[in-house]
């Protein structure tokens, strides 16, 4: 349960050991499948809009999400809820229930997909009660693998290696930091104040993919994840993996945990320090 949740709590039972490889395969190949042979091929009938003329989703993204949905339930029981699912039926975000359940987020950054640019990954998480307890997210043209448990840490895997991740030594002076913010999701006065407060950051960066983000933060290359809004297929994977790297996470309203179940501004940074700079140079008021 995450915190200001009561609840009874339930001792989490096992999960299936070799669940670490077996989500990883399934990212390659869906990716393999469906998203690599329409990169930069996309023609306008594979491309369409959901909640603004902006919010783009092609014919990979439903494919791949398909395909992965009863993979993912066979591999290990539980809820799904997939971006494009929800996108279709909004209410499924309100039926996230105790117990396992999976997020799919199958193509992160579809935007720079459609225009062809390289920056997107495919996401996965799994929770216990609302919360991530493992990620995957796959880059598929560079073929790297950054995974996340709770158990275990967070790692980057490659085609030769595999390296724990330890953030260290990042700065914490706001002018120093750099990182990627939106306002999206928030509705006046706090929508603008806080676009205005993001400008300030010297350090904004737009690489157009949460994912891509939190592997910037837990592989010790950038600083934060400024979200006006927060979904259970980006947010618990960015989550898991940056808290795991040794970065701090947590809802910008209230400073808890984040929960599957929360539409509110969220933000990672990459340290406990840092998150708190920046809380106050972008939020407090």
């Amino acid at each position: 349960m995450h915190d200001g949740m009561p609840g009874k709590v339930v001792e989490r039972p096992p999960i299936v050991p070799a669940l670490k490889g077996f989500v990883a395969d399934l990212l390659r190949e869906g990716a393999e499948r469906f998203i690599l042979p329409r990169f930069q091929t996309l023609s306008s009938q594979d491309i369409s809009t959901k909640s603004s003329k902006t919010d783009f989703v092609t014919i990979a993204d439903q494919e791949t999400e398909a395909w992965l949905t009863p993979r993912l339930f066979e591999a290990q029981p539980g809820f799904v809820i997939g971006e494009e699912a929800a996108a279709m039926s909004p209410h499924i975000r309100n039926q996230i229930p105790s117990g396992y359940s999976w997020t799919i987020d199958p193509l992160d950054g579809t935007k720079n997909f459609v225009r062809g640019k390289p920056v997107f990954c495919s996401m996965v998480a799994l929770l216990w009660n609302g919360q991530p307890i493992e990620c995957w997210i796959w880059q598929p043209l560079v073929k790297i693998l950054f995974y996340a448990s709770d158990h275990c840490g967070a790692f980057r895997i490659d085609e030769f290696t595999e390296t724990q991740l330890r953030i260290e030594g990042r700065p914490s002076d706001v002018d120093l930091m750099c990182g990627s913010g939106n306002s999206l999701g928030l509705v006046d006065p706090k929508k603008d104040l806080l676009q205005m407060r993001l400008r300030g950051l010297t350090g904004r960066r737009f690489p157009g993919s949460a994912g891509i983000q939190a592997c910037l933060i837990a592989n010790g290359e950038e600083d934060y994840l400024i979200h006006g809004n927060s979904t259970p297929w980006d947010h618990a994977p960015v989550d898991l993996l940056c808290r795991m790297a040794g970065g701090y996470v947590r809802m910008l309203d209230n400073e808890v945990r984040f929960h599957a179940s929360m539409e509110a501004p969220f933000m990672a940074a990459s340290s406990y320090r840092g998150w708190k700079v920046l809380e106050k140079a972008i939020w407090q008021d």
